[in-house]
């Protein structure tokens, strides 16, 4: 059960690793090493986590680690010749150097050598061309209550021709809260300034996969989750489409297999999921992980929830918010960076 759990700490949202995950030579799963980083076209740096796996259950996310490799050289090599070295900024993690970034078309292997001498080294992966969206647009759907009412995503893109085609895409939503101010003071007091625009990103570990089977050269549509109409606060949502080959489809289509597996009498036989990282000085040494190499396509979706709405379910939307209480009266701040009870309160502003 522990090996199986494993499979879902692999695709949480800071993205996955391993090699082979059923059929363990060995008992102890706390000798096995979880290596996992991405170089992509966008400017780094790059961060790569090296550490011990151990026995976790997927709901605690205090137990995602074990023991980290630390002390270790760690290095990429671009076009078998250039060495990037990484440099260790805490335990167990690596970062390249800051102007660094990969190039399409040069290849790029992960080597790791441990302070107790296990060599590890991934296959070399070629990085391939960019693709970009051809559609990424929201449109508002009314509907009798507002529980109902959402702001449909259309997410497309434009598949090159005479080419087998593989797809990853990350989504991060960032969505915008508003607390309450306490009462201003009696005059002549001065009014303290008072901040209750703050934005949370729930952490989303669903990829979108997609091949181009039957598809090539056409616009593909991607299936991805509607935005509620729960609030007329702002809504950002970010994709990250990457461009990868069918090994790296293989391995997140398996782990998203493993996944949804609810072990019932008819359900299917979990694959393997293999990585692309060994242990070159011990072929009994687990290695657990997956070095990504993709040109990365980083877009952003502005859903404006308050401009352009219909009266009619504009006032429905208000009385939603008092009825709800959406804006927490019952927990007054001067400052929403405070609010503690709003789960990956993010401050006044999202991230770059």
């Amino acid at each position: 059960m522990k090996i199986k759990l494993l499979l879902l700490f692999l695709v949480s949202f800071l993205w996955s690793c391993e090699t082979e995950i059923f059929d363990f030579k060995t008992q102890n799963l706390s000798t096995a090493i979880v290596a996992y980083g991405e170089v992509t076209d966008i400017s780094g740096p790059y961060i790569f986590r090296i550490n011990y796996t151990s026995g976790y259950t997927a709901y605690d996310v205090s137990q995602f680690t074990g023991q980290a490799v630390s002390k270790a050289k760690v290095i990429l090599l671009e076009n078998g010749t250039n060495v990037i070295n990484l440099l260790e900024t805490s335990l167990g993690v690596y970062k390249t150097p800051a102007n660094f970034k990969g190039k399409v078309g040069n290849t790029y292997q992960l080597k790791i050598q441990t302070i107790d001498g296990l060599q590890i080294e991934s296959s070399v992966e070629k990085m391939m061309q960019p693709i970009l969206f051809s559609q990424l647009e929201s449109k508002f759907v009314p509907a009798e209550k507002v529980e109902n009412m959402f702001f449909d995503v259309k997410l497309k893109i434009k598949d090159p021709k005479n080419t087998q085609d593989y797809y990853f895409i990350k989504r991060q939503d960032f969505n915008q809260f508003l607390t309450t101010c306490p009462e201003p003071p009696p005059p002549p007091q001065p009014v303290p300034p008072c901040f209750c625009k703050c934005w949370s990103a729930p952490p989303n570990s669903q990829p979108i996969l997609q091949n181009d089977f039957l598809l090539d050269g056409q616009e593909i549509s991607l299936e991805t989750a509607s935005v509620n109409y729960h609030d007329f606060t702002d809504w950002v949502i970010q994709f990250d489409l990457y461009h990868i080959d069918a090994n790296l489809y293989t391995y997140w289509k398996r782990l998203e297999e493993q996944r949804q597996v609810g072990g019932g009498l008819f359900d299917k036989i979990p694959a393997q999921v293999i990585g692309n990282l060994k242990c070159t000085s011990n072929p009994d040494q687990q290695v657990l992980g997956y070095f990504v190499v993709s040109p990365r396509t980083k877009s952003r979706l502005y859903i404006d929830r308050f401009n352009g709405i219909p009266d009619e379910y504009y006032q429905k939307l208000v009385q939603y918010v008092e009825f709800n209480n959406v804006r927490y009266k019952n927990y007054v701040l001067n400052d929403c960076r405070k609010a503690s009870w709003v789960p990956y309160n993010l401050g006044f502003t999202i991230p770059e």
